[in-house]
């Protein structure tokens, strides 16, 4: 791999061929050339692939913004322009091949090139790819260079200057992570699952210039993304959001960022009340996504748990038994129910075939394992069957079960050992159903979809490639968080990555921590390097909301192509250029770290305590002393409050909107969470019988949750913020109205 910065040192003699005049642009004096602004003028291949030329569009933009002039696209060197960028490779550029084949460096398919070239008429740069999708990364990575810093949902350029810095470019870039993927739709209002496609497509396109390059849609067996039959029965099931609806009473809090709406709903599906609506607009929505990402030269994948069936299913799937998750809507196959089961294996392969066919887009289909299997009794069974079938030794299962048990992850002690056995018979079913259907990932044009199978239990990590259908990937995490990843981190060196491709799970935001501000950047510096050590393809994210992403997907976006880059020196990068001071960013280092503190006391001490469903804040109401650590979180929110405030003032004006985003973010923190203080005030003082009090601290936790989704509202930047603003009316708001006013009618 190679990974080079710039290099301001100037020209070395072995590329002093760039300098021949004649050769690379034809004479011109100088004297005829403008003496204003710099005429710049992007050059791309006339037949370019349809990428490459839209790398030229963006590349001219990125040219116009920061230059403040007209940029010119064109086949050829324009006689009077004063630079020359030079976009594609010899075998897309013509331009390119006639001057620069000789000597262009061995670049994969994901290998960038960027270098200054000159002559006695004009400036030059080579903006390089090998190939039409490494060229567009290529033309984001000039602007780049050239100060722009890309975020999530916008880009924010520095002033514009009549000469571009562009006499000591010399990069040549592969990845050390070569799968970069970007997990969307999700299940929760709070998440992308609400975006409109316009807020895909916004998103997808940052991405781009961040050089992901590939999107993972998980969905689910209850959403409107998919309709088939099994065995006569059709699905019925199409809903958002576990089928939770989002009214807003007059007189809610946050009535002004949810804009006048009376009901929360994606702007995509307004309206639909049938199912085949639903279906309708689903599929639109899921190739909506797939075109774009292919536009943008990304793979696209969609999860799915083949395990899990619509309520509707039941009669059919043999032995179902209601599936755990919220709102029961999914049933599984039962405890009694053989892994080889005929009809369960059809029924499975119809579903997937359902996909196959319906998204012709696909590259990648990941099935899940279930997060908590119960299917378990024929685990032993399974096991010896995998080892039979696959010709293999294996070891024990009750050792592995022991080691499920005594570990320290979430999914320990009982629910270890579910998950496990319940994983090995989950991994002999795919394996029969893979053998007795080869065909069932083939599509219509007779390509074929690849398989990855995904959250395999960690204690099966050292066979995975053994385990697995033959061919398929993986993709897989640890435990939920990344502190909890990180400090079992043991597990990411038994996958054996020079026999299988394994790409990990990284979680940026958990929805366990839930709908408080998150950060995650000094862990996952810690699990990058791990990942690279040890041989990972690279990471597919997590998350819920966009809110405090921006740093951690920078520093992915860097570090997944230089092994130098750290948390902080990839915050540096961002925030001391569109700040436009080093103080500022320091005080940012802080602001974020304070968050990160936070994230992980809570992910310690509670995970789940802001999980954004039912009783997301009356679970709180309990007539307990509220714990020390409690504390501890308010303090950290405290300080990363001030600290943004601090750097927000300090700041260029270009990214005050961003930190007063944030800024108000923690302020909404820090009132929910006196409002949760004030919810456990009130039970401890109801159970002494001190009315007074508790109708006090009643009225504070209405005074101040209202206070906080009031100043979510100030600042609302997407569908996501507008989601978390109608769950938490939904799940916080009104369900303390109505235990208030319970409380006050015992009083009368």
């Amino acid at each position: 791999m190679i990974s080079t910065k710039l290099n301001h040192s100037g020209w070395q003699r072995s590329t002093l061929y760039l300098l021949l005049a004649g050769l690379l642009f034809g004479n011109l004096p100088g004297s005829q050339r403008a003496c204003a602004a710099e005429k710049l003028a992007v050059v791309v291949g006339k037949e370019a692939p349809a990428i490459e030329l839209f790398a030229a569009k963006e590349l001219q933009q990125i040219l116009t913004r920061l230059s403040g002039t007209d940029v010119t696209v064109g086949n050829e060197v324009q006689m009077d322009a004063d630079v020359a960028f030079f976009l594609g490779s010899p075998n897309t550029n013509p331009a390119l091949r006639r001057r620069f084949a000789a000597n262009w460096p061995e670049l994969s398919d994901q290998g960038i090139w960027l270098r200054s070239v000159t002559s006695e008429s004009r400036r030059g740069v080579i903006v390089g790819g090998g190939s039409p999708t490494a060229t567009l990364w290529a033309s984001y990575e000039l602007g780049y260079q050239l100060g722009v810093r890309y975020l999530l949902r916008e880009d924010i350029y520095p002033e514009p200057t009549e000469t571009l810095a562009l006499d000591n470019l010399k990069l040549l870039a592969e990845p050390n992570l070569r799968s970069r993927g970007w997990r969307t739709i999700n299940d929760f209002a709070i998440g992308p699952e609400s975006w409109s496609l316009a807020e895909h497509k916004k998103v997808l396109g940052q991405l781009a210039k961040l050089r992901f390059n590939h999107i993972m849609m998980a969905v689910y067996p209850w959403q409107p993304f998919i309709h088939y039959k099994l065995d006569g029965v059709a699905k019925q099931t199409g809903m958002l959001w576990y089928g939770d609806r989002f009214d807003i009473p007059r007189g809610s809090p946050g009535r002004n960022g949810l804009q006048g709406l009376t009901v929360f709903e994606n702007p995509e599906f307004a309206g639909k009340t049938s199912y085949e609506e639903m279906i309708a607009a689903g599929n639109n929505y899921v190739k909506t996504i797939i075109a774009e990402s292919k536009r943008l030269g990304m793979t696209t994948g969609i999860a799915i748990s083949p395990l899990e069936f619509p309520r509707e299913f039941a009669s059919v799937v043999p032995g179902a038994e209601p599936a755990r998750g919220l709102n029961q809507l999914t049933v599984m196959p039962g405890a009694r129910t053989r892994f080889d089961d005929p009809k369960l294996l059809q029924l499975i392969a119809n579903r997937i075939h359902a996909y196959v066919m319906t998204y012709e887009g696909l590259d990648l289909l990941y099935l899940s394992l279930p997060e908590f299997p119960e299917w378990e009794g024929f685990a032993d069974e399974a096991w010896a069957a995998l080892a039979q079938r696959k010709g293999i030794k294996l070891p024990a299962l009750d050792s592995l079960v022991k080691q499920a048990e005594d570990r320290n992850l979430i999914a320990s002690a009982e629910r270890g050992r579910q998950a496990l056995r319940g994983n090995v018979v989950a991994l002999a079913m795919l394996d029969l159903l893979m053998e007795k259907h080869p065909g069932l990932l083939e599509r219509a044009d007779d390509s074929r979809v690849k398989l990855v199978v995904r959250s395999v239990d960690p204690e099966l990590f050292p066979f995975i490639d053994k385990l697995l259908p033959a061919g398929a990937d993986t993709l897989n995490f640890v435990d939920y968080t990344a502190r909890r990843v990180d400090e079992n981190s043991q597990y990411l060196k038994t996958i054996p990555t020079d026999k299988i491709s394994a790409r990990f799970i990284a979680t940026l935001a958990d929805d366990n921590v839930g709908t408080l501000s998150q950060v995650t950047t000094r862990r996952l510096e810690s699990i990058v390097g791990k990942l690279r050590k040890n041989g990972w393809d690279g990471f597919t994210t997590r998350y819920w909301m966009l809110a405090e992403l921006d740093p951690a997907v920078h520093f992915l976006s860097r570090a997944a192509w230089d092994p130098e880059v750290t948390a902080r020196s990839a915050h540096d990068e961002l925030f001391s250029a569109i700040t436009g001071k080093q103080a500022a960013a320091d005080r940012l280092w802080l602001a974020l770290g304070h968050i990160e503190k936070a994230t992980e006391l809570i992910d310690k001490h509670q995970l789940g305590f802001c999980f954004p469903v039912k009783g997301m804040l009356m679970k709180h109401h309990q007539a307990t002393p509220a714990p020390e650590w409690w504390d501890e979180v308010n303090e950290s929110y405290t300080q990363a409050m001030l600290e943004l405030y601090r750097s927000h003032d300090a700041s260029d004006p270009r990214c005050r909107k961003l930190l007063f985003y944030w800024a108000k973010r923690s302020e909404y923190v820090l009132e929910y969470l006196g409002a949760v203080k004030a919810v456990r005030e009130a039970a401890l003082l109801r159970e002494k019988g001190d009315v007074e009090g508790a109708s006090e601290q009643y009225g504070m936790a209405i005074e101040q949750l209202y206070n906080s989704i009031d100043t979510l509202s100030d600042v609302v930047r997407d569908q996501g913020d507008r989601g978390l603003i109608a769950t938490l009316i939904k799940f916080a708001y009104q369900p303390l109205l109505a235990e208030v006013e319970e409380f006050e009618s015992k009083q009368d």
